[in-house]
């Protein structure tokens, strides 16, 4: 709680206005592993001409599948980790939180709440609102496929939870991916952490104001 009230304070003196974090947007063509699968094919026939890379057609093309495949899939986490939008009105009133289908917005001065998640959103008054929590799990010792289906089903059920006083709509989930990082790095586990228990001081200061 400390580490949160830092930050915006921090927030607070260093930007007057309404401050928002944004990660820069990767660019797949820039990533160093598809340079190499790109110059590899180049470096072998400067060194050994057409033949040299036809005899070593099927090295420096698996070689150069497998660099291309590493890089989308760091690509994709780039692109996760530069997704979310976060707005900390601490001077206008207004905060906001967006990854993905989900987000959620406070307005301070009206006392209302937008959140959206997935096909469906709706705004509450604050008085709607009857508790909120978040949830981060995380991997189990699992390897192989296995470990990628527990990462699947981390990511799904983790995120930041509202209860309000809607029949209809109940709970609502907010998505959280980690600004640096994967999720289930010990890296990503801590940012994600650190923006959910964020979020935490953020409703305990604007609704129980």
């Amino acid at each position: 709680m400390h580490t949160c009230a830092f930050y915006l304070v921090k927030l607070t003196l260093e930007e007057p206005m309404t401050a928002m974090t944004e990660v820069k947007q990767p660019n797949f063509l820039m990533m160093k592993r598809v340079w190499i699968a790109i110059a590899l094919p180049i470096v072998i026939f400067s060194f050994s001409g057409i033949q040299g890379l036809v005899q070593l057609a099927i090295v420096w093309v698996f070689a150069s599948i497998m660099l291309l495949m590493f890089a989308y899939k760091k690509f994709r986490i780039k692109k996760w980790n530069a997704s979310t939008r976060d707005v900390f009105g601490e001077s206008d009133g207004m905060w906001s939180h967006e990854f993905g289908p989900t987000a959620m917005k406070l307005d301070e001065k009206r006392g209302l709440i937008h959140l959206k998640e997935e096909n469906k959103q709706k705004t509450y008054p604050f008085s709607a609102i009857k508790e909120w929590r978040y949830n981060l799990s995380t991997t189990r010792q699992r390897t192989g496929l296995d470990k990628e289906l527990d990462r699947t089903h981390d990511f799904r059920e983790s995120g930041f939870y509202i209860a309000v006083d809607d029949v209809q709509y109940p709970e609502w989930r907010v998505m959280f991916f980690p600004q640096q990082g994967d999720f289930n790095s010990q890296e990503g586990i801590r940012d994600t952490e650190l923006q959910l228990k964020r979020w935490m001081h953020i409703f305990d200061n604007v609704i129980n104001k």
